[in-house]
């Protein structure tokens, strides 16, 4: 069986809410995806522990990222720290 993955660049993702911002190369996979009754893809990064650490990014903060589609470019742009609330 074919590897799906074999073939696709690598993606360049530039974290644009760090000071400096700071931009890193991650390998990208893809996968078959069924949902509702429909088979696709969907494509993911190879390598999240390493996008969460580079990015600063915890379990539940809220990011905001752009995709441009022709340069493989993923900008993160802002992330919002999750707060927890109280009763």
């Amino acid at each position: 069986m074919a590897r799906l993955h074999e073939g696709l660049k690598d993606l360049t993702v530039r974290f644009l809410h760090l000071d400096p911002p700071i931009q890193i190369t991650n390998g990208t996979r893809r996968e078959r995806r069924e949902r509702r009754g429909k088979t696709g893809f969907r494509y993911a990064l190879t390598s999240w522990r390493k996008f969460m650490k580079a990015a600063r990014i915890k379990v539940r903060d809220q990011v905001h990222f752009s995709f441009d589609e022709n340069e493989q470019v993923l900008s993160v742009e802002r992330v919002v720290p999750y707060v927890r609330r109280t009763n």
